[in-house]
């Protein structure tokens, strides 16, 4: 079974897909970093409990 051809950049402009460079960078914080602000830090399992957080 052969694969599909990929689009070309103008394709993609055509439908609306962003090619900027920047549209693979992170938008939000690190996950960490929301989930030690939520939770506090890390149980020795590495797992967010929120517990006397």
């Amino acid at each position: 079974m052969s694969e599909p051809n990929e689009p070309g950049e103008d394709e993609l402009v055509q439908r609306g897909v962003d090619v900027a460079a920047q549209a693979h960078e992170p938008t939000e914080p690190d996950e960490e970093v929301v989930l030690k602000d939520l939770y506090g830090p890390p149980d020795g399992d590495g797992i967010y409990r929120g517990e006397g957080a």
